[in-house]
């Protein structure tokens, strides 16, 4: 029996975390039918609610949690935060940090706990379907990198910034989170089949943004143009729910902002990874901040805008052929950024849809990469 330990992971309140362990784990279990799964998790109870399916659960000490929340050394107490999972790595587990972005920010050395309790004890470790900023890959992060067995990276900006920096244990995959099947919901009223336009906008962008205010304002205007202008409705779409990053409070302070309700649907509850996907699978375009929100319409072949932070959206972008529909939002200097190039997907509308289509199967291949 293959046992197979799934760390790095948040809560499923973060939709995009809840697709790519549930993919890891159809994967796995379609590779090995008699493998056990545990998950190391910061919520179980949002993974119970949204019925991950993994065999255990391992979750961290909250007065370690304190403790290091209190202390200028960070790093000091990673061991006994998570020493319930780590208890149960020996010779025989594989490993999985399966963050997809943990690498891009400057908390990545908590997750080396993990790695470095899989090689003390001689089990195998593997960064799962990553994607690292390049700015970031320092000679400490080198280091502990190629001392992984196994790094899959999910688009080739990370793959070739490793490259570069002479790692030779990283290979090419796709998002793992492609392999997503849509599973179907009630659409909600006002929503047009086929002729809606799904809109996610998160709060990290909003802190990130250079002008206070200034995606927000694109997005008001996007969405009046596409009312006034067309026969397109809008649909808000949340996709992370954290109490300290929530999609959802911000959505409805853009639904507010908006005078004619009647052509605009907002997602106000919370629902799974494949239920917005199903939504936004049924939609004509996207304009998305959330990379795995944009994941969902990529899949579904539909043409979208990626409001682009980090690597992971220019990458896999770039990857399907679609860096012009990338918005840096460094570059978002203007209040109609987004509206001009929302109107240059819809005059390619056909292009990208074919673009997808002639790409997904093969690139969904890639998804399944599994050198375990």
């Amino acid at each position: 029996m293959k046992e197979f330990l799934l760390y790095g992971h948040g809560g499923a309140y973060n939709h995009g975390a809840e697709a790519i362990v549930k993919c890891t784990v159809g994967l796995l279990n379609r590779l090995y039918s008699d493998s056990k799964i545990i998950l190391s998790t910061h919520f179980k109870d949002q993974d119970v609610e949204f019925n991950m399916p993994v065999d255990e659960y391992c979750e961290r000490d909250l007065f370690y949690l304190e403790a290091d929340k209190n202390s200028s050394q960070k790093g000091v107490y990673d061991g006994l935060i998570y020493k319930s999972a780590l208890d149960k790595i020996t010779k025989d587990s594989i490993c999985l940090s399966v963050g997809g972005d943990n690498y891009c920010y400057e908390n990545w050395r908590k997750w080396k706990v993990f790695h470095e309790t899989a090689l003390k004890r001689g089990a195998l470790s593997i960064l799962w379907s990553c994607s690292i900023e390049p700015s970031m890959i320092n000679e400490e992060m080198v280091s502990t990198l190629q001392s992984h067995h196994i790094i899959t990276a999910r688009e080739s900006l990370t793959y070739n910034a490793l490259k570069a920096k002479g790692l030779d244990n990283v290979m090419p995959c796709a998002d793992i989170a492609f392999l997503l099947d849509a599973k179907e919901c009630t659409l909600p009223d006002n929503f047009i089949i086929g002729n809606t336009v799904a809109i996610n906008i998160s709060p990290l962008v909003i802190r990130r943004e250079n002008n206070g205010g200034i995606i927000l304002r694109n997005t008001v205007n996007l969405i009046k143009a596409i009312i006034g202008n067309t026969d397109m409705n809008v649909v808000l779409v949340p996709h992370v729910l954290m109490d300290t990053d929530n999609d959802l409070t911000l959505l409805r302070n853009i639904y507010d902002l908006i005078d004619n309700k009647e052509r605009v649907c907002f997602i106000n509850k919370q629902l799974s990874a494949a239920e917005y996907k199903y939504i936004i699978s049924k939609c004509r375009f996207g304009v998305f901040t959330r990379t795995h929100a944009s994941i969902a319409a990529y899949s579904s072949c539909i043409p979208s805008i990626v409001i682009g932070y980090s690597v992971k959206s220019k990458g896999i972008a770039t990857d399907l052929g679609l860096e012009d529909y990338v918005l840096p939002l460094k570059s978002v200097n203007d209040d109609y950024c987004l509206l001009s190039m929302f109107e240059n997907v819809v005059c390619n509308e056909h292009k990208i849809k074919v673009i997808l289509s002639d790409k997904m199967s093969s690139y969904k291949e890639k998804a399944e990469f599994a050198p375990l």
